[in-house]
Order: C-alpha cells, then structure tokens, then sequence
C-alpha cells in the first residue's frame, strides 16, 4: 500500500516542470524580475539619497568656514583694523552672486566648492548672509560694542538625481545649511594688550628695556598690530614670561603681524618663556577689554575742587608711627587729595609727599609729579582722622584717576627713596591683604610712588553717582587705577630714577590709537605693576622696566568669536 500510494502521488509534483507550455516557469522570472527591479530602485534612491547627504555635509562645511571668516572679519573690525577687501557690511545682507564673489565669506565659500553665483534650472549653488537680532539662549554683546553682533550664512545648493526623478518629478534636489555665529563676550583673565591695530613698534623695547610678566592667562602678552614689525627689539631688550601662565611655569606672546617668531637680534633672543611659553603669530587681534567702560561723568558734575594743593594733614611722629590718615613722612606734613573734579589737574611741589583719599579723581589737566614728590595712599582715620576723613578705610580701599584731558606725567626725581618716609607693605596692594607673588620679586615693603586701584567685583571702578554697574569687592580685584578719555591723545610718560608702585589696571587708549605708554630711565630697578596694562603702544627704553603680575581671576569681558548655531 505504501509504494502504490507513492507512486500515484509522485507525478502529481512533475506536470508543471515538464509541461511544454512553460507557464508555471513565466511565474518564477517575472517574480524575479520584479525583485530585481526593486532592489535596483532602492539601489538607485541610495545612491541618490547618499549623494544628498555628501553635498549637505559639504555644504554645511562651506557655510561654517565662510560664517566664521565674517565673524573674524567683524572681530577685527572691532580691534581698529581696517578690512577693506571684507566685502560685506554689518547690518546689511548680501549674497555671493550680487556681490561679484568677493569678501571673505564668498572667498571661504568658494574655497570649499560654494562659488555661489546664483540657483539656476541646473546644478547650481547660492550663498547669503543675514545679521540676525537675537539667537537663541545667547547674550548679546553691550551695543556700545556692537549692534550687530550676529552672522548667519546660508547655502543653498540644486544637485542632480536619478532615481529621485520618479518621487519629485524633478532631476534636481534642493539641499540647504547655515551657520549662525558672532561675537559674545566672556569673562577672562585678561592679558596685556597693546592695541594699535597697524603701528610698526606698537610695542618696542630696548637698551635695557624689560617687560617681566608672572601669572594670569596663558596668553600673557598681546600685541593687535598687523605690521610686519609690530613687535621690535634692539640688543639688549627682553620680554621674559618665564613664571608667567596659571601654573607659573611660561605664558605665551601672541601678535597679529609680526615677527611670527621671537626675534633673535635682541639679548637672549629677546624673548624666555620658561618650559610652557611660546610665541604665537600671526593672531587674530581682540577687542578692547575695557571698551565698553564709561567714564565717571556724575564726578565732573560736582563743584571743582578748590585749587590742586590739597590741606595739610600732621606728619608721622616716627618711621613706625604714621600722621593723619596715614601720612608717612616724619619730617614734613602730608598735602591731603580728596576724591572730586580736578580741572586744572594736580602739579606736586617741592619735596612734599602727596596722599589721596579713597574714591574717583576726574582731571582736566595732567597729573604733574615731578621734583622729589612722592605719591602715596592715605588711609582714613588710621591712625587718626583729617580734616578730610571721618570714617576707617578698608584693605579694599583704592583710587581712580581719569584724565578727561591731560595723563599721568612722572619723572625726575618723583619716588626716589626718602629715608624720612614710612615704607608701604606689599601686602596692601592686594584685596585680601596676602603677599603678593614671589615670582614678582617685589620686596615686602616698598619705597617711591605707590598708588591702589580701588577693589571692585567686575575689574573697572565703583562711585556713588552709578557710573558704572560695578560695586565694591568682597575682596573682589584691583579696578581701573589710571583710565585716560577715548579722545585724549597727551602721552603718558614714566621716566626719571624713582621707584613705581601700582595695583589696578593701567588704562591709555585713544580713538586714533596714539597713546603712548613711555617707561624710560632708571625707574625700572622698582617698577612694579599688580593688574592688567592696556594702551594703545608701549615703549620700554633706557632701562625702563615693566615687572607685571597679571590676575589670574577672569575678571574683564573679551569678546570672542563663536560659533553659536
């Protein structure tokens, strides 16, 4: 029964092959032939889709180039520079193929395969840009840095397809990117900044002249200038960042034209950065830290002050015990300045030693110290008060001088050692009253001309009529202890053989970037600087000399480029 059942079941399973119609094999290829039609579109949309994704990532590559080139452009622009080939105007959209192609966001476009002249019924690409607003979750800049401080830039790119034909009807897919980026400000340590934007010897040192920077940022020393000579030594001058930086063991240099390397004609190649300093250019130049601080216009609103001489306070009654509000010399009363509007500005005398008050200074005229004058800080009420004083000063006590007109002119012999005057300890330059860095070399107690920047939170200065949003630190930083009008061009000069003692910024910039900070003479033996130093050209000459502990506490706004979007 079994082999009879077989047999009648097992040519039921041969009729359809051996059928000479073919009729069950025509079944077969065409289910074949539909799969491999299938798997060719999908093939073929692969392709296509594949080669949308490589031009969008291409494409979004050209715009991030292009955006940041504007920003950079725009940040320059900021820093003095003139760009003339910049191609484009904040505020003002534009696109490539209006613009002819030129300008540095259609250079960096086109460098990355976007020429942008224009969509066509072709293969074809369009570049743009806008200056939007606001972006999302990002703080503007103040305006008074700028009002247009974003950049957006747009691609948009018709690339041939195949497959993709038969879903759009078209042979050509639109693929698009953008980049938004600008400037923002941060909070930063700030370096020394020289921040003329195009002078040869911007920032120039020799016969002897030394800069020595210890601490702050790894980027200690900034010079904006493009000239191919911004930076120049002669023998003999040195720039020595070798305790410089956050771990003290280097900072760096960094200058936007030139020399690109440390130059070598100078004494020990003119530049040591220690194990971990280097010298950097060229470098984009940054913005002004101290830009956006107005000046103390409620001080020029009050009555001027009655002459530039001061009151007598009662001198010391020995080199350990000071006179009125801590005047120091014991042979001779101290002149007393009080806080207010200087309109003839402030000329020392003779041999007097002068002691100002806590507060804001506002000048017409320069500040004249010369002779044997000596510079120092009064202390209210300690050990007794003057005429002037009627409450106890505090450790973050300090001064403001700001030359509406005028500078700060020391020379002769303003500072040279007095044995008839109470030295200062370095421990009162500080706001929370510790020594400062050993790398700085500064002795413990210090002779000549010593002035204190007032403590504040955000590293400008502080006064009653609201100048400024700043307030008293707790203990905070050292503010802005010199800071000279934007449309004050006289020279600030430091020359003769006394010694210099300063805690605060030193703040010299003009519209027309022509103040020049000039250290010259024997002065430099015990010049010592606890702060940030910005002007717009320095020049270190005759063995004048710059020791410079920059804050290591991000305490400026820098504005920076980023990319945002």
């Amino acid at each position: 029964m079994f082999s009879n059942r077989h047999r009648r079941c097992a040519p039921q399973a041969a009729p359809c092959f051996a059928n000479s119609s073919g009729e069950c094999g025509q079944i077969i290829v065409s289910l074949v032939m539909m799969l491999a039609l299938v798997l060719l579109a999908m093939a073929g949309f692969a392709v296509d889709l594949t080669n949308l994704w490589s031009h969008r990532q291409s494409a979004q590559t050209a715009a991030d180039a292009a955006c940041q080139a504007g920003a950079m452009d725009m940040a320059a622009t900021l820093a003095g520079e003139n760009l003339p080939s910049m191609g484009f105007t904040p505020s003002t959209s534009g696109n490539c193929a209006a613009n002819s192609g030129a300008g540095s966001i259609c250079f960096y476009a086109s460098a990355n395969g976007y020429a942008g002249t224009g969509l066509t019924n072709g293969p074809s690409n369009a570049v743009s840009w806008t200056f939007p607003a606001t972006v999302a979750g990002v703080t503007a800049p103040p305006s008074t840095v700028t009002s247009y401080p974003f950049l957006k830039v747009s691609i948009t790119e018709n690339v041939p397809t195949h497959f993709l034909f038969a879903a759009t009807g078209s042979n050509l897919h639109p693929v698009s990117a953008s980049c938004t980026c600008g400037l923002i400000e941060e909070k930063e340590a700030a370096p020394m900044v020289v921040l003329s934007p195009s002078a040869s010897g911007a920032f120039t040192y020799s016969g002897g002249g030394t800069l020595t920077i210890v601490g702050g940022p790894q980027r200690s020393l900034q010079v904006n200038s493009t000239s191919a000579t911004a930076i120049n030594c002669s023998p003999s001058g040195l720039i020595n960042t070798s305790a410089g930086g956050p771990k003290g063991t280097g900072s760096d240099v960094a200058v936007a034209g030139g020399p690109d390397t440390a130059p070598t004609q100078c004494w020990g190649g003119g530049f040591n950065g220690g194990s971990t300093g280097t010298w950097h250019g060229p470098v984009l130049p940054i913005s002004d830290p101290y830009g956006t601080v107005g000046p103390p216009v409620s001080v020029r609103s009050l009555t001027p002050a009655s002459g530039t001489k001061g009151v007598s306070v009662t001198k010391a009654s020995s080199l350990s015990a000071a006179g009125q509000d801590g005047c120091p010399d014991i042979k001779n009363n101290c002149v007393e300045m009080a806080p207010g509007y200087y309109p003839n500005g402030i000329t020392t005398n003779g041999y007097q030693t002068y002691i100002f008050l806590p507060g804001v200074y506002y000048l017409g005229a320069s500040l004249n110290a010369g002779g044997s004058a000596t510079l120092r800080m009064a202390t209210p009420c300690k050990p007794s008060c003057s005429p002037l004083s009627t409450q106890v000063g505090q450790q973050t006590d300090g001064i403001m001088l700001y030359f509406y007109a005028g500078s700060i002119n020391i020379n002769g012999c303003s500072g040279c050692t007095n044995s008839n005057l109470i030295p200062v300890p370095s421990t009162a330059l500080t706001c929370d009253g510790s020594a400062p860095s050993s790398a700085l070399n500064m002795p413990s107690t210090l002779n000549g001309n010593v002035l204190i920047a007032q403590c504040t939170a955000n590293g400008t200065y502080w006064d009653t009529g609201g100048d400024t949003s700043d307030s008293r630190g707790n203990p905070g930083v050292r503010g802005l202890l010199f800071y000279q009008d934007h449309a004050d061009t006289t020279q600030p000069v430091f020359t003769g053989s006394g010694a210099l003692s300063f805690s605060g910024a030193l703040y010299f910039h003009s519209s027309s970037y022509s103040d020049l900070l000039s250290l010259d003479g024997g002065s430099s033996s015990g010049t010592f600087v606890i702060g940030e130093i910005v002007a717009d050209q320095v020049s270190l000459t005759g063995s004048g000399a710059i020791n410079l502990a920059l804050n290591p506490t991000p305490s400026v706004d820098l504005t920076k480029v980023a990319m945002l979007q």
